[in-house]
């Protein structure tokens, strides 16, 4: 008698009875857990460990390869040059002045022009926040560089005080790729080590406002050899940051991308990221109070540089009687410790949050905050060339560091509204530039920055706002729980936006 089989699989297709074997979509790293990679070639999507959500675990400034390192290289580059465009007439100001249908022949003509540079970021920084959680920061970036390098171009052919204020006010705009900058490095690097990628991308960027100090009288000073004079010499320069800033900002469109995944236009059209509504963002952002007391922090740190960035070529001239060359050498000082400090503060505040959790970051914060205002009260009362130049260095110092603490606490304010976050944070600094610029408008120098020193240290203490009470922020644990929780933003803002979708319709 034949035996009858009653297999589960006997009634299949012969074909269909064979197991199905499936290609292996990730490796295991021993160090850094399951790495993606291609089923079919079987290598590594990402040249960078990567975490969950694809974003990078280790920062390798060297590397240029895409998505990550291409992304932080624009991010620092074209902050940069940014800057470099937005602060290129500060150290030409004692030249600038003598053209006397620009009418900037009084300190308080100049000192409101130089309030008035910064003024423009403001609203541009509150707006790039959101409009770069929506559109995506290679977006954001080009449009920002390309459409603000015409004033930087134009301002060259300023007739008045008005028109020369008026372009001074649009190359203000440029300072805005600060809040592109850190969002882009905030989701290209994972929590672990967002503070060190935060604080480095902009301090590299920051780096701009100390080279356009040294370079720009060597530029001009190159234009005066080719015979023009001195009017015409400075209106000619302003080509060169005008020229970097439109490159760049092509460059950066066409050969980066959004986010690990690829560009925010495609992911929303493929259905892999939801898109944020901008208002919602902000609303969010707007109404958590810590978003205002870091709004206050950055105003008397990055505040601060701007401040510097505007004056101190001319306070060197004033206070120690240098020439212009040898003025903005010095002041230049104070930008090139971007090239290590900001980052330093990021190192320390990423360091000291892996033991004491954002208790540490904080305690990072308020140290260095407040020694730059002691730091500042010191350099005020310098008399001496040689003894005021060691004491901006390590004013200089601690300024960069305290900038770059900052960002190593805002990506855990509110993960889903970083941009947002960012711009607020961000719009401190201009906002404390403007405010605070003022006393250089109706001070004298060394008088001005003995009334800052105090605004500084006095504000340092609200950081402890922060670390106790009702607005204590989670530590870093939880905190990188919900960035890591969703791609972008959580439930709440794509229920809206869903329902704000379904609505128009």
């Amino acid at each position: 008698m034949a035996q009858v089989d009653t297999s589960p699989m006997a009634d299949l297709p012969e074909d269909a009875a064979a197991p199905v074997s499936v290609a292996p979509t990730t490796v295991d790293d021993p160090e850094f857990g399951p790495q993606p990679i291609d089923p079919e070639t079987g290598e590594r999507l990402f040249r960078l460990p990567v975490d969950a959500q694809h974003r990078a675990l280790k920062l390798q400034p060297w590397r240029f390869d895409k998505p990550h390192m291409r992304a932080f290289f624009f991010a620092w580059a074209h902050f940069f040059v940014a800057f470099f465009g937005w602060f290129a007439v500060s150290p030409l100001m004692s030249t600038i002045k003598n053209s006397p249908e620009l009418g900037l022949q009084t300190k308080k003509a100049r000192g409101n022009s130089n309030v008035i540079a910064v003024s423009g970021t403001v609203l541009m920084r509150l707006f790039i926040g959101p409009f770069s959680d929506r559109y995506g920061p290679r977006v954001a970036s080009g449009a920002l560089m390309t459409v603000f390098s015409l004033p930087v171009y134009l301002i060259g052919t300023a007739f008045n005080y008005a028109s020369f204020c008026t372009a001074r006010f649009f190359i203000g705009f440029l300072g805005a790729t600060f809040v592109v900058t850190q969002y882009w490095t905030s989701i290209m690097f994972a929590p672990l080590i967002v503070g060190t990628a935060n604080a480095t991308s902009a301090g590299w960027g920051n780096l701009g406002g100390g080279v356009t100090n040294a370079l720009m009288p060597q530029f001009f000073n190159l234009m005066k050899a080719f015979g023009l004079n001195d009017d015409r010499a400075w209106r000619v320069v302003m080509v060169i940051p005008g020229t970097m800033s439109l490159g760049i900002g092509i460059l950066l469109y066409f050969f980066s991308q959004d986010c690990p995944d690829g560009n925010y236009k495609d992911l929303h059209l493929s259905g892999a990221k939801q898109k944020t509504n901008p208002l919602i963002a902000m609303k969010r952002a707007a109404l958590n109070l810590r978003s205002w007391i870091l709004f206050l922090l950055y105003a008397t740190c990055f505040g601060v540089e701007l401040i510097m960035n505007a004056n101190l070529s001319s306070y060197f001239q004033d206070e120690f009687g240098v020439d212009q060359g040898q003025a903005g050498l010095i002041a230049s000082l104070f930008g090139l410790m971007n090239l290590f400090a900001r980052s330093l503060g990021g190192l320390s505040s990423d360091a000291l949050s892996k033991r004491f959790g954002m208790t540490g970051r904080l305690a990072v914060f308020f140290s260095v905050q407040f020694l730059e205002g002691i730091m500042l009260l010191i350099f005020s009362r310098m008399t001496v060339l040689g003894a005021a130049i060691p004491m901006l260095v390590l004013f200089s110092t601690c300024v960069q560091m305290a900038e770059g603490a900052t960002f190593g606490v805002v990506p855990f304010v509110d993960p889903p509204a970083t941009g947002a976050v960012s711009g607020i944070v961000g719009a401190g600094g201009n906002v404390g530039a403007m405010t605070l610029g003022l006393l250089f408008a109706n001070l004298d120098g060394p008088q001005a920055m003995f009334v800052l020193s105090f605004v500084v240290i006095g504000v340092s203490f609200t950081v402890f706002l922060l670390m106790f009470g009702p607005l204590k922020i989670v530590d870093t644990e939880t905190a990188a729980s919900m960035a890591t929780a969703g791609k972008t933003i959580d439930d709440e803002l794509v229920e809206r936006v869903e329902s704000v979708s379904s609505s128009a319709e």
